[in-house]
């Protein structure tokens, strides 16, 4: 009895303490908040001084820095070292050119001499010293006399993209690749009325099973609609020989592309030019017309308006459209399907007026898998990987990538393809 009671007092003094504490707490933010009310408005600062520190912080993040190593963009200049070109320390970087199908010199002896492959937007100079600009990351790698995982030596190189690939058009380009991992809905409407030149181009990606690398190309434009899907939006009725020029095919730089890529891409060695293909073909151009002949119609965009956020990048009222369109792109990057889209009206739209599935035919059983298969991404997209290095899968690495930092990677690129890239906006 004696023990109970002396529980029940420890107990009742601890709870005691516990709400002395509480209550000064509370009466402590009482007195802060009384003293900030005393104190109110505050004085606000500076304005030249707010002005100056907003711009100096943006003026740290607002730099497009190149990584010489791996190849990647950075934006703050905190995140950036430097290392002379004439440092021992970056041979770490160096690569036999025997194995590399292109020339990956930058024009700086220092480097040259010794192989070492960097990414030539990373050189500066300063004070008559060349130097190359590196990530934290490669920087902290490279100075321990070890090549990074994610350096361009390491198996990631890529190399530019020649003018024969550059000039295909988007649909020109899906007629090379060896595969579709993703079906298309483009959807095009008139922004301005009585003016074709304003057709704003937006696409929905989808993802697809894909069971085999095709080896005969090019594929028939005739197959195209398996691909993709065309949705005209608006009351107005589609003008479509104001549309053929979007979807012209011209057959010399899509033979051209097909036997530059059985030459250099060494996914492409065994691909063998379907000659017959070709000869069915206007010698010069002409229209995928099964694609054009297949244009859905959506009267009433408001639905599938109201549906989407955030804004168009493409001027919508642009005049000086030649050719391909400037598309929006809104990428599903799920390449094993296992997610359904969430934007999917315009999809259902189209299978109101179709009344078929959106699926690429694929004949076989066992589908491609992007974990296992090192030719996944590199067949898929020549124009991306043009030499079709740069997998995701390589078995002469020393630190392997996984897919999910090789994408990374792969994102964050400083992407010569881009910048050299013909704009059709």
């Amino acid at each position: 009895m004696l023990v109970a009671a002396k529980e029940r007092h420890n107990l009742f003094t601890n709870l005691g303490l516990s709400l002395t504490l509480r209550l000064l707490a509370l009466d402590a933010d009482f007195i802060k908040l009384q003293e900030c009310e005393q104190q109110w408005p505050p004085i606000l600062p500076n304005p030249k001084d707010l002005y100056t520190n907003f711009y100096q912080r943006i003026e740290t993040v607002t730099n497009n820095v190149i990584c010489g190593s791996c190849g990647c963009v950075y934006h703050s200049i905190s995140d950036i070292h430097y290392l002379p070109c004439s440092s021992g320390q970056l041979s770490s970087l160096a690569i036999d050119p025997d194995i590399v199908p292109f020339d990956f010199s930058s024009g700086v002896p220092d480097l040259d001499d010794r192989n070492i492959m960097i990414d030539k937007l990373a050189l500066e100079s300063s004070d008559n010293v060349c130097r190359l600009t590196l990530c934290s990351s490669c920087y902290n790698n490279i100075i321990r006399s070890c090549r990074p995982a994610e350096s361009l030596a390491n198996y990631r190189w890529i190399g530019q993209v020649p003018d024969v690939l550059l000039e295909l058009s988007w649909i020109e380009e899906m007629l090379v690749a060896r595969a579709h991992f993703v079906g298309r809905i483009v959807r095009l409407q008139e922004r301005m009325a009585g003016s074709y030149l304003s057709i704003k181009g937006h696409i929905i990606l989808l993802p697809q099973d894909t069971t085999r690398l095709l080896d005969r190309l090019p594929v028939s434009p005739s197959t195209l609609p398996d691909l993709i899907r065309v949705v005209w939006v608006g009351k107005s009725t589609p003008n479509k020989s104001m549309l053929q020029k979007h979807f012209t095919i011209h057959t010399k730089k899509v033979r051209d592309a097909l036997d530059w890529l059985c030459r250099h891409h060494e996914d492409y060695r065994n691909v063998r030019v379907n000659l017959n293909e070709f000869d069915q073909w206007d010698p010069e151009w002409f229209v995928a017309s099964e694609l054009l002949e297949s244009i859905g119609r959506v009267l009433d965009s408001s639905t599938e308006d109201a549906s989407r956020s955030g804004v168009a990048t493409e001027d919508p009222d642009n005049e000086d459209v030649e050719g391909d369109l400037g598309f929006t792109t809104s990428a599903i990057l799920d390449m094993n399907n296992v997610s359904q889209p969430p934007d999917s009206i315009a999809l259902n739209n189209l299978i109101e007026l179709k009344r078929e599935e959106l699926t690429i035919n694929v004949v076989g059983k066992t589908i491609l898998n992007d974990y296992s298969e090192e030719t996944y991404f590199t067949s898929a997209f020549p124009t991306i990987f043009p030499w079709g290095t740069a997998k995701h899968l390589d078995s002469r690495r020393e630190i392997p990538l996984p897919l999910n930092q090789w994408a990374r990677l792969m994102i964050k690129n400083s992407s010569r393809y881009v910048h050299s890239r013909p704009c059709h906006n």
